[in-house]
């Protein structure tokens, strides 16, 4: 088995879908998330909330994996979770599961997003068009994608010009925010993936209907340390 193979046997049951209960019968998924904690906090996107209403952010709820056979077969279930803290700014947001024990749920290792390179190999690894892949008779589907850093941003307004985003020669999904992308050497978490890039669809230019491009943004995970300290 090579090292990727490995890494990602050793991440899959950190990371969580996000969603919301419009109904009773009903689970609405916005994102992804991964877990920073042994006692049950995930990390995702504050930009998941924008458009919920108080109602809906009620209802908020992870999707844990309970059980997991020979690497194939998996299990999830849905579990509560509440909005511990959030920085808009940074598009971050720390989450609290409401239990966790009869889960399989594994924290993930944080690395030191001063410390990447461009050039640096990455995987993220998340719950893309999680809802249409269900629809289409798929189930919950954990998605993997690999990548290289292709550019490094800092923060022009702060006086520090702290890095604030890492460029990523990838295309990520919608529903992919939330998830980690992850060093492919140490598997280490160096950032969540924030934004994918598209541009106007030219086959179906009156539907919303985006054409991906070979860029993603992700927020450095340096930034989700100084919110979980504050």
């Amino acid at each position: 088995m090579n090292n990727l193979q490995q890494n990602i046997k050793e991440i899959k049951n950190s990371i969580v879908a996000i969603g919301f209960q419009p109904t009773s019968n009903q689970i609405t998924i916005i994102g992804s998330g991964f877990s920073i904690s042994e006692d049950g906090k995930i990390i995702s996107c504050a930009h998941l909330l924008k458009n919920l209403t108080p109602e809906q952010i009620e209802t908020l709820k992870a999707n844990v994996m309970v059980e997991q056979k020979d690497n194939d077969f998996e299990r999830y279930q849905w579990i509560p979770i509440h909005l511990l803290n959030k920085n808009d700014a940074n598009d971050l947001a720390i989450f609290q599961l409401s239990s966790y024990e009869d889960t399989i749920l594994k924290k993930v290792n944080l690395g030191d997003s001063d410390k990447v390179e461009l050039g640096q190999d990455v995987y993220f690894i998340g719950f893309p068009y999680a809802a249409q892949l269900i629809n289409d008779g798929f189930g919950i589907t954990l998605v993997v994608n690999r990548g290289i850093i292709s550019n490094i941003k800092r923060d022009g307004v702060d006086l520090e010009h702290k890095r604030n985003w890492l460029i990523i020669d990838a295309i990520s999904n919608p529903g992919n925010s939330g998830c980690p992308v992850i060093n492919s050497e140490t598997n280490e978490v160096i950032g969540v993936m924030s934004i994918s890039f598209r541009t106007p669809s030219k086959v179906q230019p009156n539907l919303d209907i985006r054409e991906p491009m070979h860029i993603a943004g992700a927020k450095p995970i340096n930034l989700v340390k100084k919110l979980l300290n504050n």
